[in-house]
């Protein structure tokens, strides 16, 4: 175990940071009403807190900060932590009579609504679904809660509004069957205003269909009251009831409005220029209003007309450690390793730096200590320096450490001497060291691929590209192998010459991808993986020069069989001449192993008689003998044919992945699942390909194939490991060490918003000043307390660029689980009637292949449940406490069964899980409708739902294009609620097939063979169903049916979110959506933000999809049947034999 302490860095730039920041902190587009209170001197500040809820007389207010609740007044000040507990707490909101805070926590496992006392004392759990809840309101007497719940409605707006006690475990009541968010309820209790929809809290400027708007129940019906175009959301009602708040983007940015229910007479109360004010809460007397605006709350005075925002400023002191400037870590698992090549030595980066360490001792050194993070360790080939990549978030620098004391191994050494080798601002990945040592190659910006001196100077440019080459090395040094995206998107081999001699050569030259193209080690073969049959990865090899290509197994057999004489038979040794005796120096005593550890631990000189030199080891002679062979080899290439030369390794369904050669290039190694075991397997060339061989069954990364021992060398879940002679080796550390958390998440950050400004699929960045955001968000970043209030800082600045496919997923560091095991609350498989009055559960609906379907425990609509374990249930109890448990439990239901007599009979059900009951929900939803489809159209129309754009969705579609078109005349094809994937082409394939001829058999009708098109096809009309939530793929799909005149769209205009996306990893702080290519329509226009717009537009009503009254389905059958008359009153070519041809003069000629 190893103590390193974190050398905290300072410069110019820390200074301007904090000015910065002191700058920002009043760089506001509006006058403040009041002086903002400072924050005392070693006082930890709040910023980026969330969800505040505001009391009843407006004096103070609850939100949530570094995972817990807290309370303080809206004037500011000292902020007193409510909640201690490790899990995360949400939502907290204040009671009418400013006595108790209801919240939600995960302490439970799942999101659960709790009560206290507004000093935080007297806690109580209130609810136990495990499909958990989020809290919107209290009612205003104070004894019940408004919660928003998702349970067995299906779809992706399958979340409810229900009325919860705030006392005891209760039963959930069903506010309308509708999606909403935001709920709030009215003074007397009567109405509630929400909002539907919504792009996102942090996009700015979003216009199109998934625009939120303003709606309220009044007990009876919907109203909608707002519905700006650029988004309106966040109702708040007024004391008095007759009118309210929201929030609106028409103004250029989110700001507060205010809105009178009767007459419509609105006026704007906060007046941002840029930027939103979101989480509004508003005080029950009417009086003041809470938001958080960027990084921190505001007040806003509602008594005083034309009253401006005031920042709050809230700090904690003592209520917890607070923000530490130091943060200490224990570092036991690594990001990348590599070894050294004789594989005693091992360079890896930890927690962000560069380590060095043996594979005896293992006990780590630490090369790198700074604020950046050290990536892609390469040891130089004769090992006297390792090159690694040190990115700032400014730059990704190749940099290059050595040792100190060059007589001592890498690991005996205690300082390291590291230089930069590229300039500032660059951007370095992949970098690798040429065979011989003097050259280094590296990817330079998007994709260039660059050749320098081994000091990286005198650098040249040999690939240019916009996107990042994988590529390898020939062992002579002279040729480089890579794979590449051409602007299909499709990725080949190629081969060039490090001099540039001729031209980049195309090796593979097919339409599928290619890649991860490995060089043998004696230069005779390149081996590569590419999907070309099907959707399975297969190898693939070739030989680069004919005469190899063209030696038979004959000749090899031959070649082995003389190889085994040699050995098996070797030549008489001379007789060797008698060496005169000299006298023997007695040997020196054997130094005990104990005491030899600790010497070289404590860096103890050895005796004197036994003092070795503290030399670097030398290299193995076989395997410098075979380096050396392999280097002065004329690795001459024949072009001609080469591609004829391209073979498959055929493993039947396995896709192979992660190649590396033998050293003495005769096995290729693989990374791959055969047979249902996860690992490496090798094949052995030339002759024995087809029979792969286990190597070591475990999953690992970045494998390379030592010649000493033949040991293979890589990282498995974390920790570097090795394979010799069969056995498996583990090379586990630990140290302890420290880093400095302020300037970590600013690399963090910076690493984000570099990927933004060099990655995002528009070059102009929505028009936005990318350096400025740089300097908006970076100290907000930098001092996020937690990786959730890093994580809004990073969703803040990606909500500049008002973009699809955006979004940071952090990875969470609390560590927190609930105890014991999970209980889960179970599902049936039925739906109960609501309405039901009277003891136990009516039965309304049985969900098809659910739990009450099967034979065994079969239930009947209208069948009452009256006991569940010998408990009597009824909708006025929590059902949670007779369906809470473990999912793998049968359950003793009592039923009374139909009739007069109201026969009580016994059933023995295993229940099924919520998420599963959602999916049966769905399924019958699709019936459902089809069959409606088949009722309105009498029979002639038929329907076909795509949920995803995914490849076991196509081949559903591809199905069902037969079973249901059979007999059809017209297909609806719904892609509703669709969230896109990558199929649309393929559906496509189907749907718009290439029409160019008709076959007749004798006797039947006309046709076309099926065997001969790539999918089963349907060439009669078609109707697209689509809508706001139809998304990415689902929208290309819809445009192109309508710009290919394939058939009608109807329903509501698509999302207008379609972005080609990726993502890559930020550190260990989380992981970034990459959208780098945009879609654009035949006319040149971006398919971003430009929905696809049907030809008939409906909007439906809250509620009335749920009930089953869909009229946009209503619509597209009317629309059909109107396009599949067309079609059949169109004439038709008649078929003419050619019997039945009339003869020309030219045609009787010939």
């Amino acid at each position: 175990m190893i103590l390193i302490k974190f050398k905290n860095f300072t410069g110019i730039h820390d200074i301007n940071m904090k000015l910065l920041l002191i700058f920002s902190a009043f760089s506001f587009s509006f006058p403040l009403g009041t002086k903002a209170v400072d924050v005392p001197k070693g006082a930890e500040p709040i910023a980026l807190a969330s969800q505040p809820g505001i009391s009843p007389d407006g004096k103070t207010f609850v939100f949530v900060w570094a995972g817990d609740i807290w309370l303080a007044s809206t004037d500011g000040g000292k902020a007193k932590r409510l909640t201690t507990h490790q899990a995360e707490e949400s939502s907290p909101i204040i009671s009418p009579d400013g006595k108790l805070v209801a919240f939600i926590s995960q302490r439970t496992g799942t999101w659960q609504v709790f009560v206290m006392s507004v000093n935080g004392a007297q806690m109580k759990q209130i609810t136990y679904h495990t499909e958990g809840y989020f809290l919107m309101d209290w009612y205003p007497d104070g004894k019940n809660l408004l919660v928003r719940c998702r349970r067995d409605h299906a779809g992706p707006s399958g979340e409810r509004f229900y009325k919860i006690s705030s006392k005891r475990r209760g039963p959930e009541e069903l506010i309308f069957d509708a999606a909403g968010d935001e709920g709030r309820l009215s003074p007397d209790g009567t109405k509630l205003l929400f909002h539907r929809g919504g792009a996102g809290l942090y996009r700015k400027g979003y216009v199109g269909s998934q625009s939120s708007q303003v709606w309220q129940w009044d007990g009876n019906q919907f109203t909608k009251l707002v519905a700006d175009s650029q988004g309106s959301r966040s109702p708040r009602w007024s004391d008095d009831g007759k009118s309210f708040y929201y929030v609106s983007g028409k103004s250029g940015a989110f700001n507060f409005y205010h809105k009178q229910l009767e007459g419509g007479q609105e006026k704007q109360l906060t007046h941002f220029k840029d930027d939103s004010v979101m989480l509004p809460t508003v005080s029950r007397d009417g009086k003041v209003l809470v938001f958080r605006y960027l990084a921190d709350f505001y007040r806003l005075d509602l008594t005083k007309e034309g009253a401006e925002p005031v920042k709050i400023t809230v700090w904690n002191r003592g209520q917890r450690l607070g923000r530490q400037s130091i943060e200490k870590q224990e570092l036991r698992t690594v990001g990348q390793a590599v070894f050294s090549k004789d594989g005693l030595e091992i360079a890896f980066v930890s927690g962000g730096d560069l380590w060095v360490m043996d594979t005896v001792l293992k006990e780590p050194k630490r090369v790198t200590n700074t604020a950046a993070e050290e990536r892609e360790p390469v040891f130089s080939p004769d090992g006297s320096s390792i090159i690694y990549i040190s990115d700032d978030g400014r730059s990704a620098s190749l940099c290059r450490a050595k040792r100190s004391d060059s007589e001592k191994y890498w690991w005996q050494n205690l300082n390291f001497n590291t230089e930069q080798l590229s300039e500032d601002g660059e951007v370095i990945e992949d970098i690798i060291y040429s065979p011989d040592g003097k050259k280094i190659s590296m990817i330079k910006g998007s994709g260039d691929l660059w050749i320098s001196d081994a000091d990286g100077k005198n650098g040249t440019k040999l690939i240019s590209s916009w996107n990042a080459p994988r590529y390898d090395w020939s062992p002579d040094g002279k040729w480089i192998a890579y794979s590449v995206y051409d602007n299909n998107f499709n990725r080949d081999i190629w081969i060039v010459p490090v001099d540039g001699s001729r031209k980049p050569f195309n090796l593979s030259r097919h339409p599928d991808s290619d890649g991860g193209v490995r060089w043998s080690p004696n230069g005779k073969l390149l081996a590569f993986t590419g999907r070309r049959y099907d959707t399975e990865t297969d190898i693939y090899y070739v030989w680069l020069k004919k005469e190899d290509e063209e030696t038979g197994s004959r000749e090899r057999n031959l070649d082995k069989a003389l190889d085994a004489m040699k050995k098996g038979r070797p030549k008489p040794k001379a007789t060797p001449k008698v060496p005169i005796k000299e006298k023997v120096k007695p040997k020196d005593s054997e130094e005990n192993r104990f005491i030899k550890a600790l010497r070289i631990m404590f860096d103890l000189p050895a005796s004197v008689e036994n003092k070795p030199d503290p030399v670097p080891p030398k290299p193995d002679a076989k395997e410098e003998k075979e380096e050396v062979e392999n280097k002065e080899k004329d690795l001459g290439i024949d072009f001609d044919g080469i591609t004829d030369r391209i073979h498959r390794i055929s493993i039947p369904d396995v896709s192979e992945r992660g190649l590396f050669w033998s050293p003495d290039s005769k096995k290729l190694a693989f990374s791959a699942k055969i047979k249902g075991v996860e690992g490496i397997f090798s094949v052995e060339f030339p002759d024995k390909l087809s029979s792969p061989s286990l190597v070591l069954s475990k999953s690992i990364s970045m494998p390379r194939w030592l010649s000493k021992d033949s040991r293979i060398v890589y990282t498995a879940s974390g920790v570097p490991g090795s394979l010799a002679k069969g056995k498996a080796e583990a090379y586990s550390f630990k140290v302890l060490t420290e880093r400095v958390p302020e300037e970590y998440q600013r690399v963090g950050f910076l690493q984000a918003w570099r990927a933004m400004r060099d990655g995002f699929y528009d070059e102009s960045l929505n028009n936005r000043d990318w350096k400025l955001i740089r300097e908006k968000y970076e100290g907000m970043a930098s001092t996020a307390v937690d990786r959730y209030s890093f994580s809004r800082a990073i969703s803040l600045m990606l909500g500049e660029l008002n973009a699809s496919h955006l979004g940071f997923r952090t990875i969470s560091r609390n560590s927190y689980k609930a105890p014991g095991w999970q209980d889960y609350t179970a599902h049936l498989g039925v739906i109960f009637d609501m309405n039901h009055v009277g003891p136990g559960l009516k039965i309304n609906k049985i969900l098809t292949d659910g739990p009450a379907s099967e034979e065994k425990s079969q239930l009947k609509v209208g069948e009452i449940i009256m006991q569940i374990n010998g408990l009597d249930v009824s909708l006025k109890m929590d059902l949670t406490e007779v369906l809470n448990g473990r999912l793998d439990r049968d359950l003793t239901l009592k039923v009374q069964e139909l009739g007069d007599e109201q026969k009580i009979r016994e059933v023995i059900m295993r229940p099924s899980s919520y998420s599963k009951a959602r999916s049966l929900v769905e399924s019958d939803k699709i019936k459902d409708t089809r069959k409606r489809v088949e009722e309105l159209s009498g029979g002639r129309l038929g329907y076909l739902h795509v949920a995803r754009m995914m490849w076991s969705e196509f081949q559903k579609f591809e199905r069902e294009i037969y079973a249901e078109g059979e007999g059809k005349e017209g297909l609806i094809i719904d892609v509703r609620n669709n969230g896109g994937g990558f199929t649309a082409d393929h559906l496509l394939t189907v749907l718009v097939p290439p029409v160019h001829a008709s076959t007749v058999a004798r006797g039947g009708g006309t046709g076309y063979p099926g065997d001969r098109r790539v999918y089963a096809t349907w060439t009669k009309p078609i109707t697209v169903l689509c809508n706001e939530k139809s998304f990415s793929n689902a929208e290309i799909f819809s445009h192109a049916i309508k710009n290919l005149q394939r058939g009608k769209l109807v329903g509501v205009p698509t999302a207008g979110g379609v972005i080609s996306t990726g993502s890559r990893s930020i550190m260990d702080l989380g992981t970034i959506r990459m959208p780098g290519r945009g879609w654009f329509l035949p006319d040149g226009q971006d398919m971003e933000l430009n929905g696809a717009v049907p030809d008939h537009l409906i909007w439906p009503l809250p509620g009335e999809l749920p009930s089953g009254n869909d009229k946009q389905l209503d619509k597209a059958v009317q629309v059909l049947l109107s396009d599949v008359e067309k079609a059949n009153n169109e004439s038709k070519a008649k078929l003419i034999r050619a019997s039945q041809r009339k003869a020309t003069g030219d045609e009787s000629s010939q």
